[in-house]
């Protein structure tokens, strides 16, 4: 009886083959019951941790993974000795159209413009990309996707061809 009181929670049965007869049939069904109450609590936990989990992983990559990829080189061109213009090589990395491109960047308040100079691969660019949108402002200049090999300077535009500032040349690779 005493079994019958704890699978039942208290004895109904008036006599000891009612009983256990009884307790068979509720002990079954009362196992499934249990089984199930059991499974919901298991995916109710599972589904919890697996939320934490997630919310966690999503906070974490993003805290990891910048915004903008960083440039993979820069060349920089100084006039009157501050920092006039600079040119960013950014490795193609699914976007620009999957393409390498250069950020061109005017640093300086002084109305001259900056350009970029480049070759692909041997092949020289002319002076064909120029950022005028002032100072503080930066023109993108998408070039082309695949393996190359690059070489590229910044200029400040001085009015004069023959005498305009241009930084080193920089090499790099996509």
């Amino acid at each position: 009886m005493i079994w019958l009181v704890c699978a039942e929670g208290i004895s109904r049965a008036p006599t000891i083959v009612g009983s256990l007869a009884s307790f068979r049939t509720n002990r079954t069904s009362l196992s499934g019951e249990l089984r199930k109450v059991t499974m919901k609590r298991i995916w109710k936990r599972a589904g919890t941790a697996l939320g934490v989990f997630s919310l966690v992983t999503v906070g974490t990559v993003s805290l990891a993974i910048p915004a903008q990829a960083a440039a993979s080189s820069s060349a920089i061109v100084n006039t009157s000795g501050t920092r006039a213009g600079e040119a960013f090589f950014n490795r193609s990395n699914g976007t620009h159209s999957n393409k390498a491109w250069i950020d061109l960047y005017d640093a300086k308040c002084d109305a001259s413009p900056v350009y970029v100079q480049y070759k692909i691969n041997g092949e020289f660019r002319a002076r064909t990309d120029t950022n005028d949108g002032g100072c503080g402002t930066t023109a993108g200049i998408n070039l082309q996707t695949g393996a190359f090999n690059i070489e590229y300077r910044v200029c400040v535009d001085n009015s004069t061809i023959l005498n305009d500032t241009c930084s080193g040349w920089k090499t790099d690779r996509n």
